[in-house]
């Protein structure tokens, strides 16, 4: 095999090679795109959007993204039909044409505007936090604050959220904490939903960059897949780890031609 593939790429190939399906699976912010200061400015570069478009292609290979965000910001953002697309953080999964909710989070919208009324001043109190409202959670970020206040507002948040500790999951992002509907699915959820979609046998790959695709990488290591962590706050599961998005996509270049050449004779 082509000596300039990375090691980390061999087990993916072979197994694509001996007839098993691949899902390569993605976190988007952070992981496809760098963190930004504010989420909008996270834009899928051209060269990332043609990979996963080249990947999506080829037989047996089926894409997916997951993300905290709504699935259909996702969607629009990476802009790639039939793929797998996963929101809220694994509450919701688009299968095709088909999404799915987790219903304790459909009964749960009260708890999360009650929970967001109340954190809002935080945005006065600390200029440049601010509280990002979702359909079933909330992230407040932290970004924008003063690097003399960040490790006061962070305690203060974590602080706050304890007394909601029963009804919403928390976890930890960089420079900000995401809250979602408690007892929902969570990404590692989705990946077992989407592998069962795809049906066996299956090799998986799922990149991610911070504490919210631990549970993706869990899933994805009990398999035998790769997990792949994205920078220096990926959790400490990943089985290989890349520096940043921009090495990310150095890698995946790689994928598209090896997936395509024909599998080594054996003598």
């Amino acid at each position: 095999m082509d000596e300039s593939i990375p090691d980390v790429w061999m087990p993916l190939i072979a197994a694509n090679h001996t007839g098993e399906k691949l899902v390569l699976l993605f976190d988007y912010d952070g992981t496809l795109t760098p963190i930004v200061q504010h989420p909008w400015l996270a834009k899928l570069a051209p060269r990332t959007r043609e990979l996963l478009s080249q990947l999506a292609s080829l037989p047996r290979v089926h894409v997916g993204i997951l993300s905290s965000r709504r699935i259909e910001e996702v969607e629009q953002l990476v802009g790639i039909p039939n793929l797998f697309y996963s929101g809220h953080s694994g509450i919701e999964v688009k299968l095709g044409n088909t999404t799915t909710v987790h219903p304790t989070a459909l009964r749960s919208s009260q708890t999360i505007e009650e929970a967001v009324r109340r954190l809002c001043p935080i945005e006065h109190v600390y200029p440049g936090a601010w509280v990002e409202r979702k359909r079933y959670g909330f992230t407040v970020h932290y970004r924008g604050v003063a690097p003399s206040l960040v490790q006061e507002v962070h305690t203060r948040i974590l602080g706050f959220l304890e007394r909601w500790s029963d009804r919403l999951r928390i976890v930890e992002g960089p420079m900000a904490v995401e809250a979602v509907v408690a007892g929902t699915w969570t990404k590692g959820d989705a990946v077992r939903r989407i592998v069962e979609h795809v049906g066996e046998p299956v090799f998986v790959l799922y990149a991610g960059d911070a504490a919210n695709d631990k549970e993706a990488f869990d899933v994805v290591t009990a398999r035998g897949g790769i997990a792949l962590g994205v920078g220096p706050l990926a959790p400490p599961s990943a089985t290989v780890q890349v520096e940043d998005p921009d090495t990310l996509v150095e890698w995946l270049d790689i994928l598209p031609p090896a997936l395509q050449q024909p599998a080594p004779v054996e003598t």
